[in-house]
């Protein structure tokens, strides 16, 4: 399998959007955001009114759809949403990971951003455009961050380093287009 896209994963917060715009700047690949193209998709609706109107289930099956869009184009950097790799659960049931997007990533390189969990929990509180996180967001983190790191092919470990930094070693690793 030939990977030319490179998509971004971590927690909200974590600065996948940022770094992912920097680095598709710099390596001459076009940068889509998942959360802003599910956005588009329901006529501009925030996410937070999508999940409110659809449910979350609706909504991740809407992003799953979108990234099969996405894997299957070429020199892309994708921006990742925080909840990518989930599964919406069952009533009454917790999250889960997401084999079937998992699936689809296998297709790009797969970048973590990784951040400490007291910088998540800083950065990652909810704003008006950002839907409510079912449970503790620590919890939910807990959970989550495992699969970001399972999923890898690349971890960006932020620790000590800036954006610049990070913009450096991603080129170096995946170049230019």
């Amino acid at each position: 399998m030939n990977k030319t896209n490179i998509a971004f994963v971590g927690g909200r917060g974590a600065g996948k959007s940022r770094i992912s715009r920097k680095f598709g700047k710099g390596s001459g690949r076009l940068t889509l955001s998942t959360d802003t193209l599910v956005s588009f998709e329901a006529g501009g609706l925030p996410i937070s009114k999508i999940v409110e109107r659809e449910g979350w289930k609706k909504f991740r099956d809407r992003e799953f759809e979108l990234l099969k869009k996405l894997v299957s184009m070429q020199d892309l950097v994708i921006d990742c949403g925080g909840g990518i790799l989930v599964e919406a659960p069952e009533e009454g049931a917790q999250e889960s990971v997401s084999g079937r997007k998992l699936e689809l990533l296998k297709h790009c390189h797969v970048v973590y951003v990784k951040r400490d969990m007291d910088w998540l929990l800083e950065k990652g509180s909810a704003d008006s455009n950002r839907p409510d996180l079912p449970g503790a967001y620590k919890e939910l983190l807990m959970r989550r961050l495992p699969w970001y790191e399972s999923a890898a092919d690349f971890i960006l470990d932020m620790r000590g380093i800036d954006a610049d930094d990070a913009i450096d070693l991603l080129i170096k690793k995946y170049g230019k287009v």
